[in-house]
């Protein structure tokens, strides 16, 4: 039960938070009179000229709970006129905000931040019923296991092999041969402490062995403990979710480069969008495989529908000819699969 209630926490969390970068926009019900309770200004209307705070001011208890609502799920309205845009007219969408037609629109910072948090929430949920919280927890502990077991197992062959070095009167050749073998033995245990979000390299070396060598290392660890891998990714693809969006912003000027007709705001825009509307495809997903209404068509269409979207925002977004969007359709795909991989490898390592 504490794992639904953390989740449906995190999910008003979201909510509240993306409230909280939203502008406040359509709130106001009832027109006002008199001085502004804020800033003193007369008022006429439903908002105060002056600082823009609304005329009709709830005080009451049952308040909290409206405001809370409107938090999670309103949005000021806005939510019910970006959703349809988002999903059918993605580009379009887009390209409106960017030119300044926002007050309507949940701001897509807004979006994205609650489409994180929802996405968590539902991924908990559907991972904490009474099998699936029993068997998470049985993996997690016995991954957790098993690597102390084998961190355990490196050091005491480190410590081995560090005794026999110094030992008297040993000859060259054999002390070559087990410098090498503690040479090996620290590696093993290094990429053990990879495993384990806790990596010496990033402590000391930091980056220095090159990104493709780091990202290689991380999977070669993540592929050895699978469940603890999963365990760490699920712990953090929410708290750091807003660094895909500056891992992905460079692929996507790659796309325009040197083009002074698209700003890395106007990118920054775009993926914003995006990867917010994967975000609560993935969580429809998630609720269709809870409910045991997923099947291979369903699947299927899914996938569909996330290729077609990118396609359609990506062309509608950037004014793209036909011809355009196509040429650069599979640079787009491929790079969301090298954003997304960077973004796991990331995750992984954070400890």
């Amino acid at each position: 039960m504490t794992g639904e209630i953390e989740a449906a926490g995190d999910a008003i969390t979201g909510g509240m938070l993306a409230r909280a970068v939203e502008p406040g926009h359509g709130e106001a019900h009832a027109a006002g009179h008199g001085a502004c309770r804020n800033c003193g200004a007369t008022i006429h209307g439903n908002y105060c000229a002056q600082c823009g705070q609304a005329a009709h001011l709830h005080r009451s208890f049952a308040a909290i709970g409206h405001d809370l609502a409107h938090g999670v799920l309103h949005f000021e309205g806005k939510i019910w006129t970006t959703l349809p845009e988002l999903a059918l007219r993605p580009g379009h969408l887009t390209r409106r905000y960017i030119h300044g037609e926002r007050a309507k629109f949940v701001s897509p910072f807004a979006l994205f931040l609650f489409s994180a948090f929802l996405m968590y929430a539902i991924f908990s949920f559907t991972s904490h019923g009474p099998e699936g919280k029993a068997q998470g927890v049985r993996m997690n502990r016995e991954a957790q296991a098993e690597l102390r077991k084998e961190q355990d197992k490196a050091d005491a062959d480190i410590r081995k092999i560090e005794a026999k070095l110094a030992q008297p009167g040993i000859s060259a050749g054999r002390k070559e041969a087990l410098t090498e073998n503690l040479t090996e033995a620290r590696e093993e245990r290094d990429g053990l402490t990879l495993a384990s979000g806790i990596t010496d390299s990033l402590r000391g070396e930091g980056m220095s062995g090159g990104v493709a060598q780091t990202v290689g290392k991380t999977i070669s660890a993540a592929a050895k403990n699978p469940e603890f891998a999963y365990y760490k990714l699920k712990a953090n693809a929410y708290k750091f979710s807003w660094a895909l969006i500056l891992i992905s912003l460079p692929f996507i000027w790659l796309l325009f480069p040197f083009s002074r007709r698209y700003k890395m705001y106007d990118h920054a825009i775009y993926i914003t969008y995006s990867i917010a509307f994967m975000s609560l495809l993935f969580s429809l997903s998630m609720i269709l495989t809870t409910v045991h209404a997923t099947s291979g068509l369903v699947t299927l269409a899914l996938l569909l529908f996330a290729t077609w979207h990118m396609y359609r925002q990506f062309k509608d977004a950037y004014a793209l000819s036909r011809r355009g969007a196509l040429w650069r359709l599979p640079l787009l795909y491929g790079f969301a699969c090298v954003s997304l991989s960077l973004f796991f490898t990331f995750l992984v390592m954070m400890g």
